[in-house]
């Protein structure tokens, strides 16, 4: 079965012209989100994405309808690889998982992905030896900070001399009670 997926980002653009190309394609079920390409939360893209059934076809206008981002796209290409299902673009022929051709551009752009991603690992990698060997600490900072501690001081100030209930000085103070406990835990 052949699946159309459309998309407009917001309610004053037209969805009509995408979905009537999808149906002279040979669409034979549509779903449609009205919502930014960037939200991860798509009713409609997430809808498609369990109705899917192996050797189905997702067919878009555009791949800009559906793919946020080249890590998007490999993310979503990596999941109808496992459905079982191609993905076809009307206007991109390129993008076109049923061919020869467009199966490579895909592993083309899985492997720049992958490179990419073995790329950031190493650099992480190097920067933390680096950072040991400089005796660099690392990790979240222990303490608490000079604002807190501020606060801390004012809370305490308000709860000693004023009178005002441990809560209320630490919320006229701006910080959490736990907060205020584990610096005067602390202290």
């Amino acid at each position: 079965m052949t699946v159309g997926y459309a998309r407009v980002s917001t309610s004053e653009q037209n969805i009509s012209t995408q979905i009537e190309m999808l149906k002279e394609n040979g669409c034979e079920k549509i779903f449609t989100d009205i919502a930014s390409g960037v939200r991860e939360d798509r009713t409609g893209l997430n809808e498609m994405l369990s109705y899917l059934r192996k050797d189905d076809i997702i067919m878009v206008y555009k791949t800009d309808r559906i793919f946020r981002s080249l890590k998007n796209m490999i993310d979503l290409i990596e999941k109808f690889n496992e459905k079982g299902v191609f993905f076809k673009s009307i206007t991109e022929p390129a993008f076109d998982t049923t061919s020869a051709n467009g199966k490579f551009i895909i592993q083309i752009f899985g492997a720049v992905a992958e490179f990419e991603r073995n790329l950031i690992s190493e650099r992480t990698k190097f920067g933390l030896e680096g950072a040991r060997k400089r005796k660099k600490l690392l990790g979240r900072p222990t303490g608490s900070s000079p604002t807190n501690i501020e606060k801390y001081q004012y809370a305490k100030h308000l709860y000693d001399n004023k009178n005002i209930p441990i809560d209320k000085a630490c919320k006229q103070a701006g910080i959490s009670k736990a907060t205020f406990y584990r610096i005067d835990k602390s202290h």
